[in-house]
């Protein structure tokens, strides 16, 4: 009885010096900061047993930027109920880094340095035009781009060679395409010699994964290149479209969520069985927040944790800022520089991390 009394005083003294609108906030803020509490365990249950629950991981990234706005609110009017928002956030520190990051001092290692590119290039935006000079400009004009950067390997997903093309920087290379108008799938180029490659197929999906056993002086590594299932969001999608067809677009998200989870679980297989230290680029279509990307990273290294810097942001659906791509290595490797390219020639945003493979 005592103790409900204490915590009932203490719940009235936190309240009774807010005015009415003041209060109305504090309740709307108790309820994101208990979200993204919440939220924390979200890596850890399987869509397949509460699929709902992983579709919250998709916001995540708003929620957090709600409880950040929180904090400076209070903060501004000198009310000590900025703790809330601010002691969730800090008991997930190092969740949160994985969308926020200010650790961007990049360094030169002398060694044995890698750099790779990981990109979803949308089949070079083909669909986009209808006569082949503008699809072979929008080609070339990525292409061009992409060997400025002058990385050491690249994985392109939704990648297509229906125009057949020279990379020249890039001797090596490997891919594995879906036969059709487009010929998509996914491609590694490399300065490196490739020693083996491969394809893991995803049951009923257009979505795969290939990986290249890379040789670099006397070290093998394994590159992996994956395209988990995509959700197909249409971004013009209205309010009032969403609302008629939710049941549907829930239900298909759901489905999708489960499909995830099933090729996370035959990808981790295959990586924790690799003969080689790797690397695994891609596009995971979902957030780090999410069972499919816990499962697959494992104990490897995120790059963007490791050096990226500001918000995590490589695809933007209706203003959601996402992190959906990722560069995973080696834990005994490390990580000298990440960062993410503010160009716009697709959907998505160029991701390039360099580190050091001794």
């Amino acid at each position: 009885m005592k103790r409900n009394f204490c915590l009932r005083q203490a719940k009235n003294n936190t309240m009774k010096k807010l005015n009415l609108f003041d209060k109305l906030i504090y309740i709307i803020n108790s309820v994101f900061a208990f979200i993204l509490l919440f939220s924390y365990i979200i890596p850890e249950i399987k869509p397949s047993i509460l699929s709902y629950v992983s579709l919250l991981s998709l916001f995540i990234p708003i929620i957090i930027i709600i409880n950040i706005l929180f904090v400076f609110y209070w903060i501004i009017k000198l009310k000590k109920q900025f703790i809330l928002s601010l002691a969730v956030i800090l008991l997930g520190y190092n969740y949160l880094i994985s969308f926020i990051n200010f650790s961007n001092d990049s360094v030169n290692v002398a060694g044995k340095n890698l750099s790779v590119m990981s990109y979803n290039v949308n089949v070079f935006n083909y669909n986009k035009f209808n006569n082949e000079l503008k699809q072979k400009l929008s080609r070339d004009s990525i292409i061009s781009y992409t060997s400025t950067q002058e990385v050491d390997i690249i994985s392109f997903q939704e990648y297509s060679n229906k125009f057949p093309f020279e990379f020249k920087s890039y001797p090596y290379k490997f891919e594995s395409l879906r036969e059709g108008y487009l010929n998509f799938g996914q491609a590694i180029f490399s300065r490196f010699p490739i020693n083996s490659s491969g394809t893991i197929k995803f049951e009923n999906s257009n979505n795969g994964a290939i990986f290249t056993d890379i040789i670099i002086n006397r070290d093998t590594i394994r590159i992996y290149n994956i395209h988990l299932q995509s959700f197909k969001f249409d971004k013009s999608l209205e309010v009032s479209e969403f609302n008629e067809n939710s049941d549907k677009l829930l239900k298909d998200l759901n489905n999708t969520f489960q499909i995830q989870q099933g090729q996370a679980e035959i990808l981790e297989s295959h990586i924790s069985n690799s003969p080689h230290r790797v690397v695994v680029s891609g596009d995971f279509n979902n957030t780090a927040f999410s069972y499919t990307y816990n499962l697959i990273k494992s104990d490897l290294k995120d790059s963007f944790v490791e050096k990226g810097s500001f918000l995590g942001q490589t695809y933007n659906y209706n203003s959601i800022p996402l992190r959906i791509d990722f560069i995973l290595v080696d834990k005994l490797f490390k990580v000298n520089d990440f960062k993410i390219e503010k160009v716009k020639y697709t959907d998505h945003s160029p991701i390039i991390s360099k580190f050091t493979i001794n």
